[in-house]
């Protein structure tokens, strides 16, 4: 039997673990900076090892640890088997890498009966569902395809409205006027080197200066009302697909979703007029907590 878990949230800017004693209560936590093995794999891997070592510092080296880490860019990690083992026989514990979506869709607050719906608006977007144990999912499909209801995608679509502007010679609005001011761009020309020498964690930052601009204009406002409606849309689609006549508890997690200016109140609205019949999950858990649940899943699946 393991005496803790640690588990792990890692994304493209934070990285958050946090020491669990096997019955739940929380003994540490430490964050640090990225872990998405899309952005740097090797810098990812340096991340998730320094925070081991941090949560490990001091604890009885004869306690048995499980280390359920929930890193985004984890199917696109180049040798996932050979980094877990590195990481068991480094700390001796027991090691598994998931998703950082997955680990999100544990820490719903479900009851007994009900389907999860999970939908993640940070700096990308996925809607997941968990019934009969089998995993979906709507979008997810990363920030060239999709990530409809996310920072990111209300960025480029801002961005694109400066490119329209220019274009059609009508002269730039409010947004686009500041944007570029945020940018250090005098022409819209320079926007090309700007977004394509970007990381997307880093372009997705421009949200917070669209709803600094949206407190007083509605140009703006739209865009993050519209952006919401994007994500609560794939949350109905979802809905739709996927749910019979079972209970349904809809979460919602990132926070782009929970926290972006207009974002949180629309995607409630919407959902409570197509959806009525659902529970909404106001108890809030940190997807750090859902790595402890799974790794505890796993452990008593053993």
């Amino acid at each position: 039997m393991f005496d803790y878990v640690i588990g792990i949230d890692g994304g493209g800017t934070k990285t958050l673990g946090v020491l669990y004693r096997i019955d739940g209560l929380e003994v540490k936590r430490v964050q640090l900076g990225f872990s998405n093995f899309s952005v740097d794999e090797v810098q990812a891997k340096n991340t998730l090892i320094t925070l081991i070592k941090s949560l490990l510092k001091g604890l009885d080296l004869s306690r048995k640890v499980f280390i359920q880490m929930g890193i985004a860019g984890a199917s696109r990690l180049s040798n996932k088997e050979s980094f877990i083992e590195d990481l068991e026989a480094k700390f001796n514990c027991k090691a598994e890498l998931d998703t950082d979506a997955l680990i999100a869709l544990y820490s719903v607050d479900k009851r007994k009966g009900e389907i999860p719906i999970l939908a993640i608006g940070g700096t990308g977007s996925i809607v997941m569902i968990e019934k009969e144990q089998v995993v979906e999912r709507i979008g997810g499909w990363g920030h060239l395809l999709g990530d409809e209801g996310s920072a990111y995608h209300l960025v480029i679509r801002a961005i694109k409205n400066i490119i329209n502007e220019y274009e059609l010679g009508q002269g730039l609005g409010v947004l686009s006027q500041h944007l570029l001011n945020q940018m250090n761009l005098d022409d819209p020309k320079g926007i090309i080197d700007y977004v394509y020498n970007k990381p997307k964690s880093e372009l997705a930052l421009l949200s917070t200066e669209i709803q600094e601009v949206a407190k007083t204009d509605i140009f703006a406002k739209n865009l993050l009302m519209n952006e919401a409606k994007l994500l609560s849309s794939q949350i109905i689609t979802a809905y739709k697909r996927f749910i019979k006549d079972e209970k349904v508890v809809i979460a919602l997690k990132g926070s782009f979703a929970l926290k972006a200016l207009y974002v949180r109140e629309t995607i409630l609205e919407d959902l409570k007029k197509q959806l009525p019949n659902v529970r909404m999950d106001e108890a809030g858990h940190e997807p750090v907590y859902g790595a402890y649940k799974l790794a505890k899943n796993k452990i008593y699946k053993e």
